[in-house]
């Protein structure tokens, strides 16, 4: 299931060092685009609150006939032969067993399944290997989720005597500080993966990919398929030498809730260039505005040296940390509630516009809303939708995509996402336009030219996705609309001409 192409040991050299751990380096020059790693996952686990088959991973309530303690499907006959064995053997009363099937949706269920690893000889390499990966075990000593491990995993383990009856890889006995040394590793070195039903998440364990150092500025991208398989490729040149990195967060958060993510789960503070500035490179993606300066470019930004907020302009206009807190969790409520609903999104637009930069993250999310809206409205031609609605959506892809040019460059999935939706909505409006005889046929075709440059750097950027994915099947989408485009450039351009099936 773990199983690693060749090209990480080609093109990569793991290196060590004070600050970033163990990190990886590129043994020679990378070209945009090129696969560094192809790697399947050690495991696969639920998120915490969910109860996910052992086989395919489907939610459900049942658990295997035979164990009793692993989650498994009406759907699936049986999940590792091994495991169930193992688990057979251990000797719990019903009201073990029961009591751990009622924990079995909070952290037992990740505990057991790396424990599980170390039970078998062909799986102990990787447990031992797994065994080596970061875990932050002194950082995270004491916090809340130390004791929410403590509770919801070793305890009820512990309880019903099936660590006692375990033997950590090594045949020692398996302890509080193991148990909370694996779901750390878990907790910091996971990626979130699809599952089975739509919208749904699930966490994978991989090898190599957990090697990856962290930048908000990433040289690297991932993307994993229907089968668990993560792709990891530069997203730019990649001179040899240079460091590889990843970013564990989303691009398009702000300074502050990115440096909380990597802070409480991650165990660490980025000290990248866009953390460091409190301009976030002049995205102003944190920024609030300054009401109290008079002329415009009166920004208030947190100084990342004191943790203050201070106008750019001048140090005395100020807001205090307390009120940035509380008007942002005010603001995600609003958005949450607002989700599926144009008026309210596109009213509360113009409510946090008195107080956030254009640019800040809470703004480009209530966008990227507003764009999901308005392309079910212009799907559906029943709405018989106005020309205003195409123009309100390509100004919100441009809006977004001046964002993502900065703190995106290269390849880049969010990018090609929002091209394509900027490109196949200005073609709509064109043909639209010309269809109503507001624009000729002369336009049209000037349309349609800009339509296609736009269509194809996005096809680019996407081709790189592995084919059994959203993007993926997207991408093959996006040809078959550039062809009808280039069809229709075709026709205007030389109307004698038939279209080319």
């Amino acid at each position: 299931m773990a199983a690693v192409s060749d090209d990480f040991a080609k093109k990569c050299e793991l290196k060590h060092n004070e600050t970033l751990g163990r990190f990886v380096v590129a043994r020679s020059s990378l070209s945009a685009g090129e696969t560094v790693l192809l790697e399947q996952p050690v495991v696969v686990l639920p998120h915490i609150g969910d109860r996910r088959c052992s086989k395919c991973f489907k939610l459900t309530d049942s658990f295997c006939s035979q164990c009793r303690l692993l989650v498994l499907c009406e759907d699936c006959a049986g999940h590792d032969e091994r495991d169930c064995q193992r688990l057979k053997e251990l000797q719990l009363s019903d009201e073990q067993v029961q009591l751990l099937q009622q924990k079995v949706n909070t952290e037992v269920q990740p505990a057991l399944a790396c424990l599980l690893l170390g039970e078998h000889q062909h799986s102990k390499p990787l447990y031992e290997e797994m065994s080596q990966m970061e875990n932050h075990l002194e950082a995270r000593r004491g916090t809340a989720i130390w004791k929410s491990h403590q509770a919801h995993a070793y305890a009820p383990l512990e309880a019903t005597g099936v660590l006692r009856q375990l033997h950590s890889g090594s045949g020692n006995a398996v302890d509080e500080i193991l148990v909370q040394r694996l779901l750390g590793i878990l907790d910091v070195n996971v990626y979130e993966i699809r599952a089975p039903e739509q919208g749904g998440a699930m966490r994978g364990l991989y090898r190599r990919a957990a090697l990856f150092a962290h930048s908000c500025m990433p040289n690297l991208e991932t993307a994993i398929d229907d089968e668990r398989r993560i792709k990891v490729f530069a997203n730019r040149q990649i001179a040899a030498g240079e460091t590889l990195y990843i970013c564990y967060t989303s691009v398009l958060l702000g300074n502050e809730e990115r440096r909380h993510i990597l802070k409480t789960g991650k165990c660490f503070d980025c000290r990248c260039a866009r953390c460091q500035d409190p301009t976030e490179l002049g995205t102003h993606m944190s920024s609030f505005i300054c009401n109290s300066c008079a002329c415009s470019g009166g920004y208030i930004v947190r100084q990342p040296e004191t943790g203050t907020w201070q106008c750019l302009l001048n140090a005395e206009h100020t807001l205090k940390s307390e009120f940035v807190s509380n008007m942002l969790e005010r603001a995600k409520e609003e958005i949450f509630h607002a989700r599926g609903d144009i008026y309210r999104l596109e009213l509360l637009l113009v409510k946090m516009s008195r107080l956030l930069h254009g640019n800040h993250y809470l703004m480009l999310d209530l966008k990227q809303n507003i764009a999901s809206v308005l392309r079910q409205i212009l799907q559906n031609m029943a709405h018989c939708p106005s020309r205003k609605v195409y123009e309100r959506k390509i100004r919100v892809c441009q809006e977004l995509l001046l964002v993502l040019k900065v703190v995106a460059p290269g390849i880049s999935r969010l990018k090609a996402i929002a091209l394509y939706e900027l490109a196949n909505t200005q073609a709509e409006l064109a043909r639209k336009l010309y269809s109503e005889q507001e624009h000729s046929s002369r336009q049209l075709l000037a349309e349609l030219k800009q339509t296609e440059i736009m269509m194809r750097e996005a096809l680019r950027m996407l081709l790189f996705e592995p084919v059994a994915t959203p993007e993926g099947q997207m991408s093959r989408s996006m040809l078959r609309e550039l062809k009808e485009l280039q069809n229709d450039i075709k026709l205007l351009q030389d109307p004698s001409d038939d279209v080319v099936n």
